[in-house]
């Protein structure tokens, strides 16, 4: 068992999107020289039984006209304090002239300072992290990220859990992991958040639409040090296992197609559907992943080939009214 440890901040940025720069909230590495706001936050990585502990810091020189918190949905015994010198406690929905005004605790605007969270990683699984303040506005603009908790021995060749999602006899063994977040973004929300104009959420029109931050073609281009940094592009080779973590961030359900194949759905939210001789995994072509649920899918291709994986909803395959674009990537498969 031990301690992962993260200190993030909230920095406004911008991100490029359908040939256009969009304003967007990331989370960035605090106290990074040149913090730099993530679609997604960064990843974080755990080994199951570890504590995990995240501060919350708005510094001095970046100071944030908003209410800021984390939750931690599917994760219990959350666990806060205000650093540095208050210990820690529950976390509690906060309440304001008897209206709730936070699911959890959460540092006040204009307020400079830190709060941290903690609670132990029980559970092997992918899980979002995300604002659980102001939420509907706050999450579209771009507050989450992601946590993922791996078996222990995940990494050791020797051990039974090697490569697996969940451990052993949980049928999640696989060669080769890629992390797909979905989501959704209305451009003109996002203006009128940082211009401070209305805006009635009952108005949410998306007009873009993304897998790890990115629509297609920037979603299958390489990782790199962008605001939007992680590509969804998978290579392999035939008869490789491929597990599809697929998590989503946004507010609309999405039916991922898997183009000619078919993939065997292991785990739902984080848990496993296989444990021993009780298996109920099962075989699709397309997954639907409502908001804020997680799938895990194995897919092992056959022949070699390049396969499009994308959202089953046409309008959402376009950027700019034009076609292909929107929530697709690319599995390449090699002999």
């Amino acid at each position: 068992m031990g301690i992962v440890f993260s200190s993030l901040q909230v920095v406004p940025g911008l991100i490029t999107l359908a040939g256009k720069s969009i304003p967007f909230w990331g989370f960035s590495y605090a106290y990074h020289p040149r913090p730099r706001p993530q679609l997604p936050g960064p990843i974080i990585q755990a080994t199951a039984g570890d504590y995990i502990r995240m501060a919350l810091v708005v510094r001095p020189n970046a100071p944030f006209g908003e209410d800021l918190s984390i939750i931690f949905p599917g994760q219990e015994g959350v666990e806060v304090r205000s650093i540095p010198r208050f210990p820690f406690r529950p976390v509690q929905p906060q309440y304001a002239d008897g209206k709730m005004v936070s699911l959890t605790d959460y540092l006040a605007a204009g307020e400079i300072g830190a709060i941290e969270y903690r609670f132990r990683a029980v559970r092997s699984g992918i899980y979002l992290y995300e604002s659980g303040t102001n939420s509907a506005e706050q999450v579209q603009m771009g507050l989450y990220g992601v946590i993922v908790v791996r078996p222990v021995g995940y990494g050791q060749p020797w051990h039974p859990d090697f490569r697996t999602a969940y451990g052993r006899d949980t049928a999640s063994r696989h060669d080769i992991e890629k992390i797909l977040v979905l989501g959704e973004i209305d451009s003109a929300m996002h203006n009128s958040v940082v211009s401070r104009a209305d805006y009635n959420l009952l108005d949410f029109r998306p007009d873009c639409w993304v897998i790890n931050g990115r629509s297609f073609p920037h979603s299958i281009a390489p990782d790199d040090d962008s605001s939007q940094p992680y590509g969804s592009a998978i290579t392999c080779r035939v008869g490789q296992r491929v597990l599809l973590r697929i998590l989503n961030a946004g507010f609309q359900a999405h039916t991922l197609a898997l183009g000619a194949l078919t993939g065997r759905v292991i785990a739902e939210d984080g848990y496993p559907l296989k444990i021993g001789s009780s298996d109920a995994t099962y075989e699709k072509t397309a997954v639907t992943v409502g908001p804020g649920r997680s799938v895990d899918l194995l897919v092992t291709p056959p022949h070699p080939g390049e396969f499009y994986v994308y959202d089953r909803e046409y309008r959402h395959l376009v950027s700019d009214d034009r076609f292909p674009g929107g929530m697709m990537t690319k599995i390449t498969v090699t002999p």
